[in-house]
């Protein structure tokens, strides 16, 4: 009797061990086939997604000191800060509207019902993702080596508007560190423009605010 208990013992201990490789190996392989399709998703697509998740981030577009951009957004608040061959504005977007603030004269104009640009830069990003499969590639900038994926036809990103070429002939290369977008590059025909870009997902509430020196008009 007490030989056919331990052999019961010793069987039911076998099947719980087994049972627990099983999950074990189950656990295993979906944290690997997860992390393999994150892998292969496209960065720019992750990058969309992490902007998406609560609607916060910030991200800069420089091609010069005289000539950048940044869009901060925050759930239903936007400020997009704008140096256009040296010349400051902000577009500040609350409460459905639009305040368009110029600094050469510390005055304000409000666009009431207006914020078409809350979601400009997202919805921008989002059609280029579901337009195409990338081109995918390396390349070296100032001596460093990013990973980039092309989108043809692209010229969202484009800040000198001087160049008279086809939407055809014009191509947009994104450079990434790791998950981090670093670069734009514009390419039309033999000539290209290259943007440095900073990404983050921390934004102020004070931003969103006109500065107590402009008037309104």
């Amino acid at each position: 009797m007490e030989k056919m208990e331990k052999k019961q013992k010793i069987f039911i201990i076998s099947i719980c061990v087994i049972v627990a490789i099983i999950i074990v190996a189950l656990i295993g392989y979906v944290i690997t086939t997860n992390q393999e399709a994150n892998t292969n998703k496209n960065r720019l697509a992750n990058m969309y997604e992490k902007m998406m998740q609560n609607e916060t981030y910030r991200i800069t577009f420089q091609l010069d000191d005289n000539n950048k951009y940044t869009v901060s957004r925050k759930g239903n608040l936007a400020n997009i800060d704008t140096y256009h061959n040296g010349s400051h504005t902000t577009d500040i977007i609350k409460d459905g509207n639009t305040y368009l603030l110029m600094y050469s004269t510390k005055k304000y104009y409000m666009y009431q019902n207006n914020e078409t640009e809350l979601a400009e830069l997202s919805n921008t990003l989002n059609e280029i993702i579901q337009s195409q499969e990338p081109e995918k590639g390396q390349e070296k900038i100032d001596g460093d080596n990013y990973r980039y994926e092309e989108y043809k036809g692209v010229s969202d990103f484009l800040m000198n508007t001087d160049e008279n070429v086809s939407e055809e002939e014009i191509n947009t290369r994104f450079y990434f560190d790791g998950d981090d977008l670093k670069y734009i590059k514009t390419i039309m025909g033999d000539t290209s423009e290259l943007i440095s870009v900073n990404v983050s997902y921390d934004v102020t509430d004070d931003i969103f605010e006109i500065p107590s020196d402009f008037q309104g008009e």
